[in-house]
């Protein structure tokens, strides 16, 4: 079963969404990937010297991976809309 999260940490099933919701995900991917994303990564142990930071930006298909794009892409075909 796969899940979209919202803003605030509320998970739905990709098949409880709403259309319009749906429809407005694909274009906000779609526009990540024109843009650009940035993810932000880090963690660390116990003292100072081992925290670390990374940050990569991602475009087009790799954003859309990152996205999980075509896993929303296959429930609008699910639904069949295409």
């Amino acid at each position: 079963m796969k899940y979209h999260t919202t803003k605030d940490g509320t998970k739905i099933k990709l098949s409880d969404l709403e259309l319009s919701h749906l429809k407005n995900i694909l274009r906000w991917i779609d526009r990540k990937a024109a843009d650009g994303l940035t993810i932000m990564r880090g963690g660390g142990g116990f003292d100072v010297d081992s925290i670390w930071y990374d940050e990569d930006t991602y475009y087009g298909e790799d954003a859309r991976r990152e996205l999980n794009y075509y896993d929303y892409k296959a429930e609008l075909s699910r639904r069949g809309i295409f």
